[in-house]
Protein backbone atom coordinates (compact mmCIF):
# COMPACT_ATOMS: atom_id res chain seq x y z
CA UNK A 1 0.00 0.00 0.00
CA UNK A 2 1.31 3.46 -1.12
CA UNK A 3 3.02 5.75 1.72
CA UNK A 4 1.10 9.34 2.43
CA UNK A 5 0.70 11.66 -0.32
CA UNK A 6 3.37 13.69 -1.65
CA UNK A 7 1.26 15.84 -3.62
CA UNK A 8 -2.14 15.90 -4.35
CA UNK A 9 -4.38 16.56 -7.49
CA UNK A 10 -8.10 16.14 -8.57
CA UNK A 11 -7.73 13.04 -9.47
CA UNK A 12 -4.22 11.37 -8.95
CA UNK A 13 -1.87 11.90 -5.59
CA UNK A 14 2.19 11.66 -5.88
CA UNK A 15 3.35 9.15 -3.65
CA UNK A 16 7.24 8.29 -2.40
CA UNK A 17 7.84 4.71 -3.60
CA UNK A 18 7.83 1.94 -0.91
CA UNK A 19 9.66 -1.19 -0.90
CA UNK A 20 5.97 -2.80 -1.35
CA UNK A 21 5.36 -0.73 -3.93
CA UNK A 22 7.98 -2.78 -6.18
CA UNK A 23 5.65 -5.34 -7.25
CA UNK A 24 3.43 -3.02 -8.69
CA UNK A 25 6.28 -0.95 -10.90
CA UNK A 26 7.69 -4.64 -11.88
CA UNK A 27 4.13 -5.25 -13.02
CA UNK A 28 3.77 -2.25 -14.89
CA UNK A 29 7.31 -1.89 -16.45
CA UNK A 30 6.96 -5.58 -17.60
CA UNK A 31 3.67 -5.02 -19.42
CA UNK A 32 4.18 -4.28 -23.29
CA UNK A 33 2.04 -1.53 -23.57
CA UNK A 34 3.99 0.16 -21.28
CA UNK A 35 7.67 -1.27 -21.54
CA UNK A 36 7.56 -0.52 -25.64
CA UNK A 37 6.49 3.36 -25.86
CA UNK A 38 9.48 3.56 -23.09
CA UNK A 39 11.70 2.09 -25.33
CA UNK A 40 12.57 0.01 -22.85
CA UNK A 41 12.62 -3.58 -23.64
CA UNK A 42 14.77 -5.19 -20.42
CA UNK A 43 12.01 -7.16 -17.96
CA UNK A 44 12.35 -5.83 -14.77
CA UNK A 45 13.25 -7.95 -11.59
CA UNK A 46 12.40 -7.01 -8.67
CA UNK A 47 15.77 -6.61 -7.83
CA UNK A 48 15.93 -4.35 -10.61
CA UNK A 49 13.33 -2.08 -9.52
CA UNK A 50 14.73 -1.91 -5.97
CA UNK A 51 17.99 -0.78 -7.27
CA UNK A 52 16.29 1.67 -9.35
CA UNK A 53 14.54 3.39 -7.20
CA UNK A 54 16.94 3.08 -4.24
CA UNK A 55 19.07 5.65 -6.63
CA UNK A 56 16.27 8.24 -6.89
CA UNK A 57 14.74 10.80 -5.30
CA UNK A 58 12.79 11.87 -7.82
CA UNK A 59 10.34 8.83 -9.08
CA UNK A 60 6.43 9.08 -7.47
CA UNK A 61 3.91 6.20 -7.56
CA UNK A 62 0.98 7.90 -9.51
CA UNK A 63 -2.51 6.98 -7.68
CA UNK A 64 -5.98 7.19 -7.30
CA UNK A 65 -8.39 6.76 -4.97
CA UNK A 66 -12.37 6.62 -5.15
CA UNK A 67 -13.50 10.04 -4.29
CA UNK A 68 -11.13 11.49 -6.76
CA UNK A 69 -12.45 9.28 -9.56
CA UNK A 70 -16.03 9.84 -8.37
CA UNK A 71 -16.36 13.19 -7.19
CA UNK A 72 -15.39 16.33 -7.71
CA UNK A 73 -13.36 16.42 -4.42
CA UNK A 74 -9.45 16.36 -4.65
CA UNK A 75 -7.44 13.44 -4.61
CA UNK A 76 -6.99 13.30 -0.75
CA UNK A 77 -3.85 12.45 1.01
CA UNK A 78 -5.56 10.60 3.64
CA UNK A 79 -7.19 8.29 1.11
CA UNK A 80 -7.19 5.19 3.16
CA UNK A 81 -6.32 2.57 0.61
CA UNK A 82 -5.09 4.70 -2.85
CA UNK A 83 -4.81 2.66 -6.09
CA UNK A 84 -1.62 2.76 -8.02
CA UNK A 85 -2.24 3.16 -11.66
CA UNK A 86 1.72 4.59 -12.90
CA UNK A 87 4.95 6.28 -12.28
CA UNK A 88 6.40 9.49 -12.73
CA UNK A 89 10.44 10.30 -12.75
CA UNK A 90 12.88 11.96 -13.81
CA UNK A 91 14.53 8.61 -16.05
CA UNK A 92 18.66 10.88 -16.40
CA UNK A 93 19.12 14.38 -14.12
CA UNK A 94 22.10 15.98 -15.07
CA UNK A 95 25.18 16.24 -12.69
CA UNK A 96 24.35 19.92 -11.44
CA UNK A 97 20.70 18.82 -10.90
CA UNK A 98 18.80 21.57 -13.36
CA UNK A 99 18.25 19.48 -15.78
CA UNK A 100 16.27 16.30 -15.74
CA UNK A 101 14.51 14.16 -18.99
CA UNK A 102 10.85 13.42 -17.94
CA UNK A 103 9.69 9.76 -17.84
CA UNK A 104 6.15 8.37 -17.32
CA UNK A 105 3.76 5.32 -17.61
CA UNK A 106 0.27 4.42 -16.78
CA UNK A 107 -0.82 0.88 -16.29
CA UNK A 108 -2.75 -0.56 -19.35
CA UNK A 109 -5.92 -0.77 -17.14
CA UNK A 110 -5.61 2.71 -16.35
CA UNK A 111 -4.94 4.51 -19.62
CA UNK A 112 -6.89 7.39 -20.94
CA UNK A 113 -8.04 9.15 -18.10
CA UNK A 114 -6.14 12.18 -18.49
CA UNK A 115 -3.97 10.62 -15.48
CA UNK A 116 -0.51 11.27 -17.04
CA UNK A 117 -1.63 15.07 -17.40
CA UNK A 118 -2.32 15.56 -14.06
CA UNK A 119 0.51 13.81 -12.12
CA UNK A 120 3.59 15.45 -14.81
CA UNK A 121 1.59 18.93 -13.74
CA UNK A 122 2.27 18.35 -10.17
CA UNK A 123 5.67 16.68 -10.69
CA UNK A 124 6.70 19.58 -12.61
CA UNK A 125 5.08 22.19 -9.81
CA UNK A 126 7.26 20.17 -7.55
CA UNK A 127 10.50 20.06 -9.87
CA UNK A 128 10.13 23.63 -11.21
CA UNK A 129 8.79 25.70 -8.24
CA UNK A 130 10.80 23.45 -5.14
CA UNK A 131 14.19 22.11 -6.52
CA UNK A 132 14.82 24.82 -9.04
CA UNK A 133 15.21 22.94 -11.91
CA UNK A 134 15.88 24.83 -15.39
CA UNK A 135 14.78 22.70 -18.39
CA UNK A 136 12.99 19.37 -18.06
CA UNK A 137 12.98 17.36 -21.80
CA UNK A 138 11.07 14.19 -23.20
CA UNK A 139 11.78 11.38 -25.33
CA UNK A 140 8.73 10.03 -27.14
CA UNK A 141 8.38 7.29 -29.96
CA UNK A 142 6.66 9.07 -32.91
CA UNK A 143 4.26 6.23 -32.94
CA UNK A 144 3.14 7.33 -29.70
CA UNK A 145 0.86 10.41 -30.46
CA UNK A 146 -1.08 10.51 -26.61
CA UNK A 147 2.28 10.90 -24.90
CA UNK A 148 2.72 13.86 -27.59
CA UNK A 149 -0.36 15.30 -26.97
CA UNK A 150 0.04 15.24 -23.13
CA UNK A 151 3.30 16.51 -23.50
CA UNK A 152 2.11 19.03 -26.13
CA UNK A 153 -0.70 20.34 -23.58
CA UNK A 154 1.91 20.46 -20.85
CA UNK A 155 3.56 23.06 -22.86
CA UNK A 156 6.42 21.22 -24.15
CA UNK A 157 7.88 22.71 -27.44
CA UNK A 158 9.09 19.85 -29.83
CA UNK A 159 12.67 20.73 -30.12
CA UNK A 160 14.19 17.94 -32.34
CA UNK A 161 13.95 14.54 -33.89
CA UNK A 162 16.26 11.57 -34.22
CA UNK A 163 15.69 9.51 -37.47
CA UNK A 164 15.46 5.61 -37.32
CA UNK A 165 15.88 5.97 -33.61
CA UNK A 166 13.91 2.94 -32.12
CA UNK A 167 12.70 -0.20 -33.29
CA UNK A 168 9.20 -0.89 -32.41
CA UNK A 169 7.77 -3.97 -33.75
CA UNK A 170 10.49 -4.27 -36.19
CA UNK A 171 10.64 -1.54 -37.81
CA UNK A 172 12.84 1.60 -37.14
CA UNK A 173 10.62 4.86 -36.19
CA UNK A 174 11.58 8.20 -35.36
CA UNK A 175 12.27 9.75 -31.95
CA UNK A 176 10.78 13.46 -30.78
CA UNK A 177 12.28 15.33 -28.46
CA UNK A 178 10.34 17.64 -26.14
CA UNK A 179 11.48 20.37 -24.09
CA UNK A 180 10.34 22.81 -21.40
CA UNK A 181 12.13 25.79 -19.46
CA UNK A 182 11.21 26.76 -15.67
CA UNK A 183 10.12 29.98 -16.63
CA UNK A 184 7.77 28.70 -19.63
CA UNK A 185 6.23 26.59 -16.39
CA UNK A 186 6.08 29.01 -13.76
CA UNK A 187 4.95 32.42 -16.00
CA UNK A 188 1.84 30.18 -16.88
Amino acid sequence: MPGPAFADGDAVSLHPIEDEDHEFIQYGRNQPDVRVPLTDTDIRTLDDVAESVEDSDDRFLICVDDRGDSTDEPASSDADNPTPVGEVAFAWVSQAGEHGSLMYWIAPDHQGNGYVTEATTLFLDYVFGERGFHRVDAHVLAPNEASQAALEKLGFEREGQRRDDAIVDGEYVDTYTYGLLDHEWLDD
